[in-house]
């Protein structure tokens, strides 16, 4: 075990000091040179060296003519040694890098009881000092930061080509947690539910029903598929009924057979009524309605700050149980 000096009960200690200069003269032509590029007499070095040497009782270097040369054991323990400084450094840089602050997280709508709620509250006892600000909206991704200072997560659904555009804005791919599609949410007494699949024509006669604040659905930058679109631009708005939250939207389309809302597969089998069969969820005929749920977030911030990967790893986690739990398939 490499420490900083401390003598150790039956045996030497390694300074980290001594692992620096066997690197530098390693990589140098001399012991002269090396000594220079480490602000060191000859001497010096040499008496550190051959101390080194004694303390692991392995000769590293052979003098030639032609200057000195790594021994077998020299070679293979350069690379190590590369290593264990190359850590040294990586915790100096950590010890200077101001501690993290704030993480938000956006999701939307559609899913503010969904994966986070649980996850966020174990994580605010865990790291009480870490502000963690959960925001549910209609557009997150908006908030797509690259920022390792000032981490952002968004988690929302959209297609693959969407998907592309804004992991190139992220910087990196985004982890993809569940697969799936937008379906028709019905109720059994409805004349869509016995349908295969559902078409626009189909739905001029319905009524849609939405949270309020999914009401505003104009702008290129929703993020759900054209065709998804389509969906909401064949319903006028005449035919469109705004309600308080998720639970007042699956409580209306139960009762009411002429109303049906828009609901992603599979997580809408979180829905008790579902599981009760009291909500049918019927596909619709055309393909551009298959979407994903994606957590978007920098890699950068993954990489410096432990509690981002914690996070990450968590919700991923999360998504798994419960596909584990309802299934992916019908």
């Amino acid at each position: 075990m490499f420490t900083t000096g401390r003598k150790e009960k039956g045996g030497g200690s390694m300074k980290l000091k001594a692992l620096e200069y066997f690197v530098v003269l390693a990589e140098s032509q001399s012991i002269n040179e090396a000594a220079q590029k480490l602000y060191l007499s000859q001497p010096s070095l040499t008496k550190s060296l051959q101390l080194f040497e004694k303390e692991i009782g392995v000769q590293l270097f052979y003098r030639t003519k032609s200057g000195i040369v790594l021994t077998d054991a020299g070679k293979k323990i350069l690379p190590e040694a590369k290593q264990i400084l190359e850590y040294q450094n990586g915790w100096k840089a950590l010890a200077k890098q101001p501690s993290l602050q704030q993480i938000d997280i956006y999701s939307h709508c559609s899913f503010p009881d969904f994966l986070l709620p649980a996850i966020i509250l174990r994580f605010k006892k865990k790291y009480p000092d870490l502000a963690i600000n959960y925001t549910i909206c209609l557009r997150p991704s908006t908030y797509i930061s690259r920022s390792a200072s000032k981490p952002v997560l968004t988690l929302f659904v959209c297609d693959e080509n969407k998907s592309q555009v804004f992991a190139q804005e992220q910087g990196n791919a985004p982890l993809e947690l569940l697969r799936g599609e937008y379906r028709c949410l019905v109720s059994p007494q409805s004349p869509l539910a016995q349908k295969p699949s559902v078409s626009l024509e189909d739905l001029k006669n319905c009524f849609l029903v939405l949270p309020d604040n999914e009401l505003d659905i104009s702008g290129n930058s929703f993020v759900l598929s054209e065709s998804v679109q389509k969906i909401f631009g064949s319903t006028s708005r005449q035919r469109m009924i705004s309600v308080e939250s998720v639970s007042n939207v699956i409580a209306l389309v139960r009762q009411d057979p002429e109303t049906y809302a828009l609901s992603y597969y599979p997580a809408l089998k979180r829905y008790e009524e579902v599981a009760r069969h009291e909500l049918v969820a019927v596909p619709f005929g055309f393909q551009a309605t298959k979407m994903s749920l994606c957590l978007f977030y920098s890699e950068r911030a993954f990489q410096r700050h432990p509690v981002i990967q914690e996070l990450v790893e968590a919700i991923g986690s999360a998504a798994q149980q419960f596909l584990s739990e309802f299934g992916d398939s019908e």
